[in-house]
Formats: C-alpha cells, structure tokens, sequence
C-alpha cells in the first residue's frame, strides 16, 4: 500500500501564497518628509593637514673618501645633504619622517621609500638631523639628466604627530594574557 504525504502539498502550497504575496508588495507613494536633525557630534581630532613636503628635487651625491696610508684615496661610499629649513627639534621629537626616490622620470614615476636595500647589495640609508636630512649610500645615486629627463629625483615629507599614543614599553608581547588585557581583547 502507498503511503500519501499530504503535508508537502501544504507547505508547497503555503510558499507559492507568501512568494505571491511578497511579489505583489512594492514600493508605490512619494517619498516622505525629512525627519528632524540630530544633535551634532562631538568634535573629532585634528587631521594631519599639517604634513609637510618638498617637491621633486634634483639630489647630487658626494663621494665619501678615506685616505690610505700609501698615499691613496678609497671612495668607501656617497652622500647627499637636503636641507629641510621647517625640519625642527620639536618635529624631530614627535613626527615621522619619510624620504622617497623616483628612480625614473617624472612622466613615469617608479616611486621607493628610503632606506632602500636591494637583492643586488645597492641600499640607501636616510638620517635627519635639525633642518637636515641626510642620504648615504654603497653608490652614487644622485639625479641624473638623460634625453631631457631628469632620473633619480628625491622628495621628503614629514607627518607631525598631533595624538600620543599609549606606550607597549611595559607589555610583554610573549603573554597572550598581558596581550590582551593591553589590547582590550575579549575571548
């Protein structure tokens, strides 16, 4: 004897209604009013629009040289110093400093970030000082000018920080315990 499912008729019928009715619902009328305006929020922390910069510039490179005790000279590396009148102790103390090469032209620019270390040993280190800022480098990176473009150009920015941030000195990042309670992490 076969067995009848009479409750797959109902429940198929029961969809077929509520897809029948959630299709015949749509969205007629005008737009209404506006509601009222919130209250305004509080004031958010001062951006960093204060960032500092230079343009593309041309950077020339000096040789760094020792005397050798038989009377020779050995270039041990190059340098290149960019003056940076704005760059204070005070933002020394508290902002971040970024130094960048475009080691193409400016019509189709391959920008690095400095320091720079590549798998071929060239590396370019960056220090800056009070209004200074100072490259070194194993070879003599300094702009250069072929075909009418300039090669090798170099620009700074310098990101003053306006917030303190709280210190992870006192953390130990070995203990996930003092990780998380530092962090406010929750299981």
């Amino acid at each position: 004897m076969k067995r009848h499912n009479l409750i797959s008729p109902l429940v198929l019928l029961s969809g077929l209604f509520f897809v029948m009715f959630m299709v015949s619902c749509g969205k007629e009328g005008a737009t209404g009013p506006a509601g009222p305006e919130g209250p305004a929020g509080p004031k958010g922390d001062t951006g960093s629009g204060s960032v500092i910069y230079s343009a593309w510039m041309d950077v020339p490179f000096k040789a760094d040289t020792i005397h050798l005790a038989g009377g020779g000279i050995d270039t041990v590396g190059f340098y290149a110093t960019i003056d940076v009148p704005k760059l204070t102790l005070a933002l020394l103390s508290n902002a971040d400093v970024k130094v960048y090469i475009n080691s193409s032209d400016a019509s189709d620019p391959e920008i690095y970030p400095l320091p720079y270390s590549a798998p071929s040993g060239l590396y370019i280190q960056v220090m800056a000082y009070t209004q200074k800022i100072q490259l070194y480098s194993n070879a003599d990176v300094g702009t250069v000018s072929a075909n009418g473009k300039k090669y090798q150009q170099y620009r700074y920015m310098i990101v003053p920080g306006n917030v303190l941030g709280r210190s992870a000195a006192q953390v130990n990042w070995s203990d996930y315990a003092a990780v998380k309670v530092y962090l406010g992490l929750e299981d």
